[in-house]
């Protein structure tokens, strides 16, 4: 098991981890996810493409079982909020058949790896309230409860 930088020639295993995850949070929280199509596709090289963010895989014999995603920020307008660097992990994905086998922790021990190196002082990340499963994994990082995000339809 090792973990690389993700190329545009992965896109086909990046497509079907990101559509797993996807079928997940589209079955939970309609009023949030659309239905994964071939649409992500597009989005998945630009994030590939885009050199302020690291893009991560996982490989096990030579099959690529999950990926990370995350990048950079740092709050340069809103007076009352730190402004040192941030680590904002975007996607992280491990294949449903791969779940349990340390790929998540890995993948997350690089991703800390690569904030320390950028100077990032936090890594945050958002995880949706269904997922309870990605929370207790979370936690068990060392990840806290920072903020709650609610919302209601409009009547």
């Amino acid at each position: 098991m090792g973990v690389r930088r993700a190329e545009r020639s992965d896109i086909d295993s990046l497509l079907r981890l990101s559509h797993q995850l996807g079928l997940v949070h589209f079955d939970n929280a309609p009023e949030a996810f659309v239905q994964p199509s071939d649409a992500e596709k597009d989005f998945l090289l630009s994030a590939l493409d885009e050199t302020a963010r690291v893009f991560l895989v996982a490989e096990i014999d030579g099959d690529i079982v999950g990926f990370v995603t995350a990048k950079i920020t740092r709050n340069e307008s809103i007076p009352f909020l730190i402004s040192s660097p941030i680590c904002r992990v975007g996607t992280i994905v491990v294949d449903e058949a791969s779940k349990g086998s340390g790929i998540g922790r890995m993948l997350m021990s690089h991703c800390d790896d690569w904030a320390k190196a950028q100077g990032a002082e936090q890594i945050r990340l958002e995880v949706m309230s269904f997922n309870e499963d990605a929370e207790r994994f979370y936690k068990e990082l060392g990840y806290k409860d920072q903020s709650k995000t609610l919302w209601k339809p409009v009547e």
